[in-house]
């Protein structure tokens, strides 16, 4: 049986003829500046907020093109350095002397070895905990002509109370080596956490509540004493990290669930963590990071962080940790949750967001410029040849990192259609779904007449 001429007409009409144009378009562009850069040069041009804005999950969508209008291949790659750490050497060293003072203080002598560097901290070394010493250092070349290094030092750890210790002695720059330590309240009285209660029944059936404290009495012990010098070491390559502003945070206290929620609006960043700004102090709480993730007509919230912050200051010391990280991830929406417990919540002015940089490294020839296309629906990621060709020109060939000009629209760009998203649409499959009537209407119509000029026996 063959479909009447006009039903291959229909059906062409509705197959598509090309979803995508051999030369894609792109919502955006921005000229690549190459500043004193015009030679034949190894280019990196850093990507920005802009970009991360309208630029799809993965990237598909970002295009090189030279002024000629003819696309250059690149390689896209995060962006890394060379960070220089803080680290803690040893200094050799020996305890010369120890002595108790009237009980109230005990006095210890440290010495550097001969071919020890110069220490500019120390930590004392003990196994103890729940405690609080005041002490004081001095700092000598010899035996004698001793000089104050620091006068109202402390030493704690107030793990019965919160997760917060310091052991540290920072010693200011001098060319002692020794160094006399003067620790008061070698023994160390504390309430013990157990009270009694006791109920003495007086006369006239008056009933009085006695409570009794019993006072812990023990010395403080010290394993050693660890002299240190604080030096500065290249570590390997890292991820370059750089700061983005978020687009907004809105903050909400739920008294029942003894939490608070900031919701963070981002621009779609490949962003790695969150740093609080608050005016609170002494406190340590735990917070989490979510993201949504949308199924169907539901929203859920995934959790793809956590951690702890903190922060204490009394007195001379001060510690804190504001910051919590997370796998890197480009959402436009982030939740971060503050864990507060039975304490008031924290008075969060700020958040600041972190994340990681990249970048698309190309060829540049003399004399030419170039842009950056980039925001489409339909485009796939290329596949380019560029990361071989970087490859074989060896490490000493490093690009010279470009920015970015300002954000031009393309007036005439026109939302694609792939092949895929058209199927799928409603006003084609309603169509599709009237053709498969019409036809199959048709087919029955041509069976109908068929069957009637059959003979009577035939049938």
């Amino acid at each position: 049986m063959k479909i009447h001429w006009t039903v291959l007409l229909i059906v062409c009409v509705l197959i598509p003829r090309s979803v995508t144009a051999a030369e894609p378009q792109f919502r955006f562009r921005k000229e690549i500046d190459r500043k004193a850069a015009t030679g034949e040069e190894l280019l990196a041009a850093v990507l920005d907020r802009d970009v991360y804005a309208a630029a799809r999950e993965g990237y598909p969508d970002l295009r090189v093109h030279d002024d000629a209008g003819a696309e250059v291949p690149y390689l896209m790659e995060q962006a890394s350095q060379r960070q220089t750490e803080q680290v803690r050497e040893s200094c050799p060293s020996e305890v010369v002397s120890l002595r108790d003072v009237n009980g109230k203080v005990l006095e210890i002598v440290v010495k550097l070895e001969e071919k020890a560097p110069d220490a500019d901290g120390m930590t004392i070394v003990t196994p103890l905990s729940d405690y609080e010493h005041r002490l004081k250092v001095f700092g000598a070349r010899g035996d004698h002509d001793w000089s104050p290094l620091v006068t109202d030092g402390l030493i704690f750890d107030y793990t019965r109370y919160m997760d917060v210790r310091n052991r540290d002695i920072r010693l200011p720059a001098s060319d002692s080596r020794r160094f006399r330590l003067e620790i008061e309240q070698v023994l160390d009285q504390r309430e013990s956490p157990f009270q009694e209660l006791a109920r003495i029944l007086q006369e006239g059936h008056n009933e009085r509540r006695v409570e009794f404290k019993q006072i812990e009495r023990r010395p403080f012990r010290i394993d050693r004493i660890d002299l240190w010098r604080t030096v500065e070491k290249a570590s390997a390559l890292k991820p370059r990290h750089t700061g983005y502003a978020v687009e907004s945070i809105r903050i909400e206290q739920d008294a029942k669930e003894k939490v608070t929620r900031i919701n963070v609006r981002s621009r779609r960043e490949p962003l790695t963590g969150f740093t609080l700004e608050t005016l609170s102090r002494n406190f340590s709480r735990n917070v989490k990071v979510r993201v949504p993730v949308t199924q169907g007509v539901r929203t859920d919230w995934l959790e793809v962080g956590h951690g702890t912050v903190y922060r204490f200051q009394f007195r001379g010391f001060h510690k804190e940790e504001l910051a919590v990280g997370f796998p890197e991830g480009r959402s436009e929406s982030y939740q971060v949750v503050i864990e507060n417990a039975d304490n008031p919540p924290l008075e969060i002015t700020s958040v600041r967001a972190e994340g990681n940089v990249y970048r698309l490294v190309f060829l540049a020839a003399e004399g030419r410029r170039y842009r950056l296309g980039y925001g489409s629906d339909t485009t796939q990621t290329p596949r380019y040849d560029t990361a071989a060709v970087l490859a074989s020109l060896g490490p000493g060939y490093q690009p010279i990192e470009a920015g970015l000009g300002n954000e031009v629209q393309d007036p005439g760009y026109r939302e694609g259609t792939g092949l895929r998203d058209l199927l799928n649409s409603p006003i084609v499959l309603f169509l599709a779904l009237a053709l498969m009537i019409v036809v199959l209407g048709w087919v029955l119509l041509r069976a109908g007449k068929q069957i009637k000029k059959l003979p009577d026996g035939d049938v």
